[in-house]
């Protein structure tokens, strides 16, 4: 009878010739073979498309900026039906100029993800986030991309450059901090409204359905305003800590000027320390903060509860509808707006405008998308009479707005030619909620 570790004994050595014998072989093959010189492997694309980004970026300010000040402006102000040949002009200049950051551009938005690397324990310090504007531009440029290729009659590669743009939001919808998702939803504007112009003078109908499905499917993720306030509470967490561990002696002046939005003196530590804690007494601290070491962590610790307190309610109520989101929004922060110092964040934090700038981004899309929808069912009298003619394509029922459930508001112009399409303005609780509206004839 074997011991149960015989045969191991026997059949490693087996394996380790018939290794032995496989490179043996691969050895003799390759020394047969014409073979290449030892070398460096060709250099790969990054995966990680804020790479490309920022690279984009660095391009993009080599180009004079009297040209590029026309990408401060939003897409439906840049190019209009007043636009004339000499502005047109102007823009193919831009283009050709910008060509190196349209190209990493859209490298970067083929990407999966996009990590900018944001330095936490940097931005405990500075709130600075100098992408976020750039990217905005980058999106404008990549928009008027689509439109030059539009107007060569080249209808894919107009889409496509749509969609990059598209992916170019999401990829900052979905960074850390809310002052980069709200650019992120500003990107997705452009794709927005630029795809939305694309579908209605697309002569290819079968071609705006793909993009109408294209839509559908990438839908589900393009933004997440829950998961973006908690990541900003986890922030504010390790925010409030490190100005914890650098009370009294270390840079607790700075990060409260930054956080304030005060201004730096320009002499040192000490003049800093003070300007911090008039800053500090002028936005709600009491000065009895500033009496010991232990007073000053005591309010500190009170005040980092209270913010992450009200940011994870905050979160909890961006995982809402719109409506309910704003309802939630305003009670939350009913609950806290006397508690909190009024800092420079504070305002950006109000869980209500938070959820009505997500709302709008809501309605946006599904205009968008109806707007595809309708163009994709255009037939030869015209565009159709009412929307029952798309339902199939919103599950069996036409699509309602976001804001309150109203149904959308659709007109059809000179015998089906053209249409409008709106959804309505709408109130909930305190906040004011602007009607979105979209037509074929602009």
């Amino acid at each position: 009878m074997q011991s149960v570790g015989k045969p191991n004994s026997i059949q490693w050595p087996v394996v380790a010739t018939a290794f032995a014998l496989l490179l043996l072989v691969g050895g003799a093959r390759q020394s047969a073979d014409a073979r290449e010189k030892l070398s460096e492997p060709s250099p790969q694309t990054a995966h990680n498309g804020a790479l490309h980004y920022q690279r984009a970026i660095l391009f993009l300010t080599s180009v004079d900026p009297v040209k590029r000040e026309i990408l401060q402006k939003p897409i439906w102000e840049i190019v209009t039906p007043a636009t004339t040949d000499a502005e047109i002009a102007k823009l193919d200049e831009l283009l050709i100029e910008s060509r190196h950051a349209i190209r990493s551009a859209r490298v970067g938005s083929n990407q999966a993800s996009a990590d900018f690397g944001l330095d936490i324990q940097q931005y405990m310090v500075s709130s600075l986030l100098p992408h976020t504007h750039s990217m905005v531009d980058l999106s404008r440029l990549m928009a008027l991309v689509g439109i030059h290729r539009e107007s060569e009659g080249h209808w894919q590669e107009a889409a496509d450059a749509y969609f990059a743009c598209l992916r170019m939001g999401r990829h900052m919808t979905h960074q850390t901090t809310l002052a980069e998702a709200f650019a992120g939803a500003e990107i997705l504007e452009t794709a927005y409204f630029s795809l939305g112009r694309w579908a209605v003078n697309c002569p290819d109908q079968a071609l705006v359905k793909e993009a109408f499905d294209l839509l559908t499917v990438v839908a589900f993720d393009l933004v997440q305003p829950a998961k973006t306030m908690q990541s900003e509470a986890n922030i504010l967490k390790m925010r409030m800590d490190a100005l914890r561990h650098s009370y009294p002696d270390g840079p607790w002046a700075e990060i409260v000027l930054e956080a304030l939005g005060a201004e730096f003196p320009a002499a040192g530590p000490e003049a800093m320390q003070k300007a911090a804690q008039a800053a500090a007494i002028k936005h709600g601290i009491p000065q009895s903060a500033f009496d010991s070491e232990a007073s000053f962590l005591q309010h500190l610790n009170r005040m980092a509860a209270l913010h992450f307190a009200m940011a994870n309610e905050s979160a909890q109520c961006l995982t809402q509808s719109a409506a309910d989101a704003i309802r939630c929004g305003e009670k939350v922060n009913r609950k806290y707006q006397d508690k909190l110092m009024n800092t420079q964040n504070t305002g950006n934090w109000d869980p209500a405008k938070i959820a009505s700038l997500f709302a709008v981004h809501d309605a946006e899309f599904t205009v968008l998308r109806t707007t595809l929808a309708i163009a994709a069912a255009k037939s030869e009298n015209g565009y159709p009479a009412d929307l029952n003619a798309i339902v199939d394509e919103f599950g069996g029922e036409a699509p309602l707005s976001p804001y309150d459930g109203s149904p959308l508001v659709y007109e059809v112009i000179d015998g089906g030619k053209a249409f409008s399409l709106s959804v309505a303005a709408a109130k909930i609780g305190s906040v004011d909620l602007p009607a979105i509206k979209f037509s074929s004839a602009q």
